[in-house]
């Protein structure tokens, strides 16, 4: 059992034991001396007890196991992730990703922010060139708010990605990177006509196709005891600005949550649709992938459900293992969804 703290957020990893540790015994870091001290007590006693011949009673063994334990996972030496944040745009520029003058995008900052609560180093750009195998090394969690083919020129300034880039990336992720997707990362390296789907989008999990006027959705969570979806509301409702997909990579793909257009969407012929999955995560390779097709507007940038919504997916990105990523597309998306059709 270890503690993982990321982004001023700490979250237990295979939580139960620990969470009762944490309550029982009011676990701080601050308290970590203390406790040593009275583990080392705990355990003397225990030996005092046994070489005068008296039988352990089962109390004093369960303080030794469980400060034992706790003492464990405080020891921790957790490094805080190095976050690598890419808003280069080919095209459309979103404007919480547009930098106005000498200030940073509001993108940039709320999530730099939320690193620097935890000392996790945040570098922002709109350089795709230091998407490259030597660059990746220096980086565990890799964010995109993206549009476009990166490789080539764009508005906003940003330098192209090299021609290995986008292998690069997937290869880094593959071999163990967590990588998180915000709105147009879906709009990026689209498949070519009447060719395959880009590496990067199979990684992603779905590829933009078009979106209509904004409107009222409403965000239905489809797996609530999934640790990234611990701030959302299971009926979350609110303005956004919907991306319809296609391409989903069904066989990989953990739905997260569902969009339901419901009457404020069938005023609009293209989301007169059922239910469709716009948050999702996967597992691949050795990676972790997690992409929210949120994020369209400024004021949902702005809310704390959205923040604390990015804390708890880049906690879950960076813990150990695949628990969360297990496919179930199947169960959970309706069969007369767009993504079936």
């Amino acid at each position: 059992m270890i503690t993982v703290q990321f982004l001023g957020i700490t979250s237990i990893a295979k939580c139960e034991q620990m969470n009762f540790l944490n309550e029982f015994l009011g676990l701080t870091r601050a308290a970590e001396e203390g406790m040593l001290h009275e583990l080392d007590n705990a355990i003397k006693n225990a030996w005092e007890e046994r070489k005068m011949g008296r039988m352990i009673t089962l109390a004093a063994l369960a303080t030794v196991v469980l400060l034992g334990v706790a003492f464990t996972a405080l020891a921790q030496d957790i490094t805080p992730p190095r976050v690598l944040f890419l808003s280069k745009s080919e095209g459309f520029e979103h404007s919480p990703v547009a930098v106005k003058g000498d200030r940073p995008s509001l993108a940039e900052t709320i999530l730099g922010r939320l690193a620097q609560e935890n000392g996790s180093p945040f570098t922002s750009t709109k350089d795709a060139s230091l998407i490259n195998s030597d660059n990746l090394k220096n980086y565990d969690l890799v964010c995109f708010y993206t549009q476009g083919d990166l490789t080539r020129p764009s508005k906003d300034g940003g330098a192209p990605m090299g021609e290995k880039g986008q292998a690069e990336l997937v290869e880094w992720v593959r071999n163990g990177g967590r990588f998180m997707g915000f709105h147009s990362a879906s709009d990026t390296f689209h498949t070519p006509a009447n060719g395959e789907v880009t590496p990067y989008l199979k990684m992603v999990g779905a590829e933009f196709v078009t979106h209509g006027a904004q409107f009222k959705g409403t965000l239905k969570v489809v797996d609530p005891a999934h640790p990234a979806m611990a701030s959302i509301p299971p009926n979350w409702s609110f303005e956004e600005e919907w991306y319809l997909f296609k391409n989903f990579n069904t066989e990989t793909m953990h739905v997260l949550a569902l969009l339901d257009p419901g009457e404020a969407g069938a005023k609009q012929a293209a989301y007169r649709i059922a239910p469709y999955p716009v948050i999702w995560c996967s597992a691949f390779g050795k990676g972790k992938v997690y992409f929210s097709a949120l994020g369209h507007r400024e004021d949902l940038w702005e809310n704390p459900t959205f923040q604390a919504s990015i804390v708890d997916a880049a906690t879950w990105l960076m813990e150990e293992g695949t628990d969360g990523t297990e496919p179930n597309y199947d169960k959970v998306v309706p069969k007369d969804s767009p993504a079936e059709k």
